[in-house]
């Protein structure tokens, strides 16, 4: 006679976003008695995968699979695995269970049944081999999911796989953040030829189209936050840097570190089979600047991105070109043709200009410069040596104008005129 067995298997992941995760393994003790009770002695492994260690809290869903004694209804076949999710679906072997898995996860499914059927002599490990397979595939889903977990039940030949998750965005959000940005990402492929160009597209268009805040409607940790409220904090830069540079063929990484004590997330990006880090969030100025792009930390190798974050090294591929190293000094930059006009931040904010084609720069004036911007054969600039005053200047440095006598900012160029921010906003034809 079968004696009845009782087994708990506890998954969490991601309690507190970012800044608690954990991957539990459980595993059994089981001491028998002669009139058939279970004593259940639970002990739970937890590996450290960020750089914060996570305890079980009150979040922690812990469930129990129980031996069934009569089996369950049969399945007549095993489904396939298709882009929705199936109730029921039918798996006989660990990679299937994986696949089925990874469908509800990737689809931001709040639940799921699996059906195994087959011997289940080692369901534990099969479960949890599927487990570890199908959360491990996207770094995207991996990072939106809050907290989840797994319950089995099972007989002789079949087994019914109970999950339950949450994540940071609902499906119908996750629909969004899919299809907008297909569409920003098919206007980076028009304008940007190179895989470099494509990066820093996805950089900029972050840093300027989002301000850092919690106060967000939807989770601020989230990918559709920071697309559809322009708002958020550093998971949501970093998720959907992931996303964008993923649809743009790139391949990347969602990196889980600190700066200083403080949990933070960026992102390493592989360009010419070298890999990078790029974060976007500490390349968007605090408190918002209009029009301020940093490239501080885009494309840095790890040695410079040691100096103020700190990550679990040996969870990540290494980072050690510094072939881009001449972006880290460039703010308010402007692009003409294969030049960059930028505020060099370490030469006091002077005017300088980089040569995207050879990654050269040189000075093209003692004049300190924010809010950059080209028209017409003229860059203008608020002019921080003289009162922050509107000004202009040929790109070879000659014939320097002051143009008005205000504290100037925001400089942007559309339909033929200048428009800037003085105590009110302004505009002048070009």
């Amino acid at each position: 006679m079968w004696k009845k067995l009782v087994i708990v298997i506890v998954v969490l992941i991601f309690i507190d976003p970012i800044y608690t995760a954990s991957k539990a393994a459980v595993k059994q003790i089981i001491a028998w008695t002669e009139n058939e009770d279970i004593e259940d002695i639970l002990l739970v492994a937890k590996d450290k995968i960020t750089e914060v260690t996570a305890t079980i809290s009150d979040n922690a869903a812990i469930e129990k699979a129980t031996f069934i004694e009569e089996e369950p209804s049969e399945q007549t076949a095993t489904a396939p695995i298709t882009s929705q999710p199936e109730v029921g679906r039918v798996v006989t072997n660990a990679q299937e269970m994986a696949d089925a898995m990874y469908v509800y996860y990737s689809s931001f499914a709040p639940t799921f049944e699996i059906q195994y059927k087959g011997n289940t002599q080692r369901i534990e490990q099969i479960v949890e081999e599927a487990y570890n397979n199908a959360i491990q595939r996207d770094d995207y889903v991996y990072g939106h999911m809050k907290k989840h977990a797994i319950r089995y039940e099972y007989g002789r030949n079949t087994a019914t796989i109970l999950g339950e998750q949450s994540y940071l965005m609902t499906p119908e959000q996750a629909a969004y953040v899919d299809k907008n940005v297909q569409a920003v990402v098919d206007i980076i492929k028009q304008k940007s030829s190179t895989a470099i160009e494509k990066v820093r597209a996805v950089n900029d268009y972050i840093v300027s189209n989002t301000v850092y805040t919690e106060q967000t409607k939807s989770s601020p940790h989230s990918a559709y936050t920071v697309l559809a409220e322009h708002s958020g904090v550093c998971q949501g830069y970093a998720l959907l840097a992931h996303a964008m540079l993923t649809k743009l063929g790139i391949e990347t990484q969602y990196v889980v570190g600190y700066v200083g004590q403080e949990g933070h997330a960026w992102n390493l990006v592989k360009l010419d089979e070298a890999w990078y880090h790029l974060d976007t969030t500490w390349n968007d100025p605090v408190p918002d600047r209009k029009g301020a792009i940093r490239y501080r930390y885009f494309l840095v190798d790890d040695r410079t991105m040691a100096e103020d974050h700190t990550w679990i090294v040996k969870d990540y591929p290494k980072a050690t070109s510094t072939q881009y190293q001449y972006y880290h000094q460039v703010d308010f930059a402007t692009q003409v043709d294969q030049q960059l006009f930028y505020s060099n931040t370490a030469d006091d904010s002077k005017l300088y200009v980089l040569d995207l084609t050879t990654g050269k720069s040189k000075r093209v004036s003692n004049t300190r410069v924010q809010y950059i911007v080209y028209a017409d054969g003229w860059l203008y600039y608020s002019n921080y040596s003289h009162g922050a005053y509107l000004t202009k200047i040929r790109p070879d440095g000659s014939d320097e104008q002051l143009l008005n006598r205000e504290d100037t900012k925001d400089l942007f160029v559309k339909d033929g005129y200048l428009y800037f921010m003085t105590n009110e906003q302004k505009r002048m034809a070009l």
